[in-house]
């Protein structure tokens, strides 16, 4: 071979540039949900922490359509928590803030590992384009008398 990259380097470069570019958005999505579903785990911790000792706790409860009535809280110490797959149960609020805490904790290594996998994406997709800048430069010579 004379050193000149061919068409089918070049595409098999540019698909696979294209295959974890779309990895790396499709991770960065998983990242997003992750991080909001700490932030909602922190944000329930906050209102148990906030409530479970109210004797008449007042609340606003969303009723839809960014509409929300006054509500007294009958049981402050106990709160209904997803445990998922559509499943919920009561418990203290204690146990709840537990199973929360530890929600988030799991999250938070999840979301430790996606990053990690982020970074060698972006590794390789630097990589692939180095290799192709490279290549195209090598072929220039040629294509500029063309």
């Amino acid at each position: 071979m004379s050193g000149q990259p061919t068409n089918d380097e070049l595409q098999r470069l540019v698909a696979q540039h294209d295959e974890h570019q779309a990895r790396a958005e499709m991770l960065a999505e998983q990242m997003e949900a992750i991080q909001i579903s700490i932030i909602e785990c922190e944000r329930a911790v906050n209102a148990i922490d906030a409530l479970k000792n109210e004797d008449e706790a007042a609340s606003l409860v969303p009723i839809g359509a960014g509409s929300f009535m006054h509500a007294k809280l009958v049981k402050p110490d106990r709160t209904i928590i997803s445990l998922g797959s559509n499943v919920s149960a009561e418990m203290s609020s204690d146990a709840a803030k537990d199973r929360l805490i530890d929600r988030r904790e799991k999250l938070a290594k999840i979301l430790e590992q996606m990053n990690q996998t982020m970074g060698e994406l972006a590794k390789k997709i630097q990589a692939i384009q180095a290799e192709a800048t490279k290549k195209a430069q090598v072929g220039q010579p040629d294509q500029a008398y063309i």
